[in-house]
């Protein structure tokens, strides 16, 4: 049987970090903020949670360290024990889940740097997901296109995943039908399932397709990209920015991408976005 010790995170780590651990029973172990317009990072954040562990580490040792990756294409559907070659075949996914992947891989390679000999685990994201029906992950594109990987392969894999494994309990006859799932929060998906297996996302290709998301605009007619280009003179580096940072919440509100500031804001722009 195994003891939670502690649990707890670190947020905001390039706007205003902050980091907060509880023990089992929910008390403070310990609580810090570097304040507004730090940026602490991810080996910052790295360094301070190693610390964490060192300083409450009294009859215990690290013996293995599990990571959540956003994608895991179509090569890994299972979790896997981290390498240096499965590390860099996990790299070519950076350009699908930009905002993701790569924080999802540098703590990986920070410990690996760090502890060579600590077993690290990857579980995927898209992994849940590979149990759709060939058509849902299908585009209607040449097959010279979809050969190369061009295929719908959905995200939010492990929130469902979990939300599968207590369905049963929960509703039993629910999770043996047919069902939607909602993941809801600064990305935000659905999912269909039947018997608890998934088949069909709104997530697709990449992690900013479907609902509007924090600053991910979410489904959008492939011809507004075009028009972006041919009207607006936009770039391909500058639609990327648009559509994975600029939208959303934040761009419909143009205040914030964060939900409990727009619910505590009058304005317009606000009330819209929700």
């Amino acid at each position: 049987d195994l003891t939670l010790i502690a649990r707890g995170q670190a947020e905001g780590l390039y706007t205003s970090p902050r980091f907060v651990a509880k023990d089992g029973d929910g008390e403070v172990l310990e609580q810090k903020a570097w304040g507004d317009g730090a940026s602490l990072g991810h080996a910052g954040a790295l360094d301070h949670l190693i610390g964490f562990l060192r300083q409450r580490s009294d009859g215990y040792r690290l013996v293995g360290v599990g990571h959540r990756v956003v994608h895991g294409g179509l090569e890994y559907s299972h979790p896997a024990r981290m390498t240096e070659a499965v590390l860099k075949a996990l790299e070519k996914y950076i350009p699908l889940a930009p905002l993701h992947q790569p924080h999802n891989l540098a703590p990986i390679r920070g410990l690996m740097q760090r502890s060579p000999d600590l077993p690290q685990v990857a579980c995927f994201d898209t992994a849940f997901h590979r149990s759709m029906p060939a058509v849902a992950q299908a585009f209607a594109l040449p097959k010279s296109i979809t050969d190369r990987g061009v295929v719908r392969y959905g995200f939010h894999g492990l929130s469902y995943e979990y939300i599968a494994s207590v369905l049963p309990q929960v509703d039993p006859k629910a999770a043996a039908g047919k069902t939607v799932v909602l993941h809801l929060g600064n990305g935000s998906s659905m999912c269909g399932m039947s018997a608890c297996r998934s088949m069909a996302s709104t997530m697709g290709f990449t992690a900013v397709d479907g609902l509007p998301m924090g600053t991910r605009c979410g489904n959008l007619d492939p011809g507004v990209v075009l028009y972006l280009m041919d009207e607006l003179k936009m770039d391909v580096r500058a639609i990327e920015k648009l559509i994975y940072q600029q939208s959303g919440l934040l761009g419909v509100s143009g205040i914030s991408s964060d939900m409990r500031t727009l619910l505590a804001s009058p304005e317009p722009g606000a009330r819209q976005a929700i």
